[in-house]
This record gives C-alpha cells, sequence and structure tokens, in this order.
C-alpha cells in the first residue's frame, strides 16, 4: 500500500510540473499573437506578462523558457531572431532579481536595465533600425514592462497558489 501511494503521489507531482512546463511554453506563445495597438503604432504586447509569471513563479530558467518561446512569433513575422535572446536575458534576470528582493517590480525593471543594452546593440547594429526608432522602442517597452510588473504584482500570490 506504502508503494501505490508514494507512486499516486509521485504521478501528480509530475502531472502537475508537466502542466507548470506547458503553461512556461504555451502561454508565452499564445500572448505573443496579442497586441494593443496606440499612437503612431505602437504595441504593447502581452506576452512580457507570461515572462514575467514564469520567471517569478518558476525561477530564471522559467523566464528563460517563456522569454524565449514568447518570442519565436515576433522573430519570425519581423526577421528578427535577436528578440529572443533578448527577451531571454529579460525572463532569465527578472528570475534572479525576484530571488534576490522578492519584489516583483524593482525585478522586471532591473532586468528591463539589463535587457536594454542587447536591445540597443542589436537593435542598431544588428537589424539597422534607427537611433529615434530604438529609443521610441525603449520608451514603449519599459511602460509595457511597468504595466504588467505591476498587474502581476497584484495579482501574484492566487496565480502563484494554482501553479505551485
Amino acid at each position: 500500500m506504502t508503494n501505490s501511494s508514494l507512486t499516486i503521489a509521485s504521478l501528480r507531482s509530475h502531472r502537475r510540473a508537466a502542466q507548470a512546463l506547458g503553461l512556461l511554453i504555451l502561454l508565452p506563445c499564445l500572448l505573443s499573437l496579442m497586441n494593443v495597438t496606440f499612437a503612431q503604432s505602437w504595441k504593447i504586447h502581452f506576452f512580457p506578462a507570461a515572462i514575467f509569471l514564469a520567471a517569478v513563479s518558476f525561477g530564471p530558467a522559467g523566464g528563460l523558457i517563456a522569454g524565449v518561446t514568447g518570442s519565436l512569433y515576433s522573430a519570425f513575422f519581423l526577421g528578427n531572431p535577436y528578440l529572443m535572446a533578448g527577451n531571454a536575458i529579460l525572463g532569465v534576470m527578472t528570475g534572479v532579481f525576484y530571488k534576490k528582493t522578492g519584489k516583483i517590480i524593482p525585478s522586471v525593471m532591473l532586468a528591463f536595465v539589463c535587457q536594454l543594452p542587447w536591445l540597443v546593440a542589436s537593435d542598431y547594429y544588428l537589424m539597422k533600425l534607427s537611433a529615434e526608432f530604438i529609443a521610441g522602442l525603449a520608451l514603449v517597452l519599459f511602460l509595457g514592462n511597468l504595466l504588467w510588473a505591476l498587474f502581476i504584482d497584484l495579482t501574484m500570490k492566487p496565480v502563484k497558489k494554482y501553479l505551485c
């Protein structure tokens, strides 16, 4: 009897881990299809919310997985594979800072500061985008990241109970 209950418990644990991994992969992909366009065709993307949620819930590895998978759609359709590295940095560093501070908003903002040099260098030197465009993009990403960090901070307790 003891062995069967251990087996059932371990199966439940593995099932929950598989579901969490599925969410880490699927949620950012689905959210990358959604965005809100405003002022001069700038867009606020939804997938950073999944990156931050994954980083806070599962640490740097979760942030990495969500950052890469959330960027696949945009990287492919914009022809910018460097997006995956930038969002991987954002996810990993959010997880690292959250482990150290336990605070979502500062962790996301510090992670954005870490991502920013890659964003500027890859967009300017590799994608040949203008400095003006990159400055506007950085501002929009900053505001979007702040928005999602605030949202995740307000909703994290109930979501984390479900996931972990």
